[in-house]
């Protein structure tokens, strides 16, 4: 409820008042149970960012090499961010400048959540460097982050609507563009089982 007028209407236009009577109860239980408007913007935050590690948790604990693994882990971000489209518009557009700066609490403990997914990329990336279905030509770690750094720049674009190209097919290039530029031999790109084609 509070993501969708979040969405619609962004966390600064908003009011409690409104999604309390959205949701149907009193504005004061809002207050016992979030807290404070911030309170319902970090819940929508962790379950969606929850949500997400989990998945990719679940997606690297498959076993599978790091080539494909780094593939499927593309797609489900874009997949997920279809199906959580509106919490993540919250997020990406409207997390408060306030929370933002807090370095202690709730706030920063769901700041950190974004270094678990450079942590997880950065397993994918060494498994695929050791599997030989990867080249990394730089530090694993750095090579994540700016794995983390695209991937967040490409979805807070589309999001806001800078960018206007389907879910689907930025998925599908921006997993080819990695194939290609972490490919084990230059100048081709990973077959679906992980060895090489040109």
């Amino acid at each position: 409820m509070a993501s969708r007028l979040f969405a619609e209407k962004g966390f600064g236009n908003t009011p409690t008042s409104e999604i309390a009577r959205e949701a149907g109860v009193a504005e004061g239980t809002l207050y016992h149970h979030f807290g404070s408007k911030d309170g319902i913007f970090l819940t929508i935050f962790n379950d969606t960012v929850d949500g997400y590690l989990a998945g990719a948790e679940n997606l690297i604990g498959q076993g599978e090499n790091g080539g494909e693994t780094l593939r499927r882990l593309i797609r489900f971000h874009f997949d997920y961010l279809e199906t959580h489209a509106e919490q993540f518009l919250s997020i990406l557009r409207d997390l408060p400048a306030h929370i933002a700066r807090d370095r202690s609490g709730p706030a920063a403990a769901g700041r950190r959540k974004f270094g678990r997914l450079t942590e997880l990329l950065t397993e994918v990336l060494e498994r695929g460097a050791k599997d030989g279905t990867l080249r990394l030509r730089f530090p694993a770690r750095d090579t994540a982050e700016m794995l983390r750094g695209v991937l967040y720049g490409t979805t807070r674009h589309k999001m806001l609507g800078i960018i206007e190209v389907p879910l689907p097919r930025l998925a599908e290039m921006l997993t080819e563009f990695f194939e290609r530029t972490l490919s084990p031999v230059s100048g081709t790109d990973l077959s679906p089982n992980g060895g090489a084609r040109r």
